[in-house]
């Protein structure tokens, strides 16, 4: 982890038979089926194959690098504004919150599938402090929950 990328190796390589393009692909053929169809029974993965689509959406195939023994990903990702001092861009439409509570909106508007654990971790306070501040937004009609509380996401009103 570094203050403007995230790197991840990959011990191994692309399995033998599966080309470049067909990883880039999605081409989806576990070393261990068995372990995979384990972590889809237990939710840990969405469906098997979809994750190299996912990331390109996204980001472009220079992200990847393939060496014999193991592929390098380096995910690129703007400094956290947000850690210190709670600071918050004035693009915020916002003015009459603290600046905690704008960094909150700016995170929501982001990535509306944060959670408060998360945040609470990207903005260096406890979940609680989190949870009371959401309170204020959502009896402001300011943030919503769309959808159930694992499948749904944060929607941000634009109301002044």
């Amino acid at each position: 982890m570094f203050d403007n990328k995230l790197v991840i190796s990959s011990n191994g390589g692309i399995q033998e038979g599966v080309s470049q393009e067909e990883f880039l692909e999605g081409f989806s053929n576990p070393r261990n089926p068995e372990l995979m169809r384990i972590f889809r029974d237990l939710n840990f993965v969405e469906q098997l194959g979809t994750g190299i689509q996912r990331v390109l959406k996204t980001y472009d195939k220079s992200i990847f690098e393939f060496f014999p023994n193991y592929i390098r990903v380096t995910v690129p990702f703007n400094n956290n504004e947000f850690k210190d001092n709670n600071e918050v861009s004035e693009n915020v439409p916002f003015k009459s919150f603290n600046n905690l509570q704008k960094s909150i909106i700016k995170l929501i508007m982001d990535k509306p599938l944060i959670t408060q654990d998360e945040l609470a971790r990207l903005l260096d306070v406890n979940k609680r402090t989190i949870i009371r501040n959401f309170k204020i937004l959502i009896e402001g009609g300011y943030i919503e929950r769309v959808g159930a509380n694992k499948n749904g996401y944060w929607k941000v009103n634009h109301k002044l």
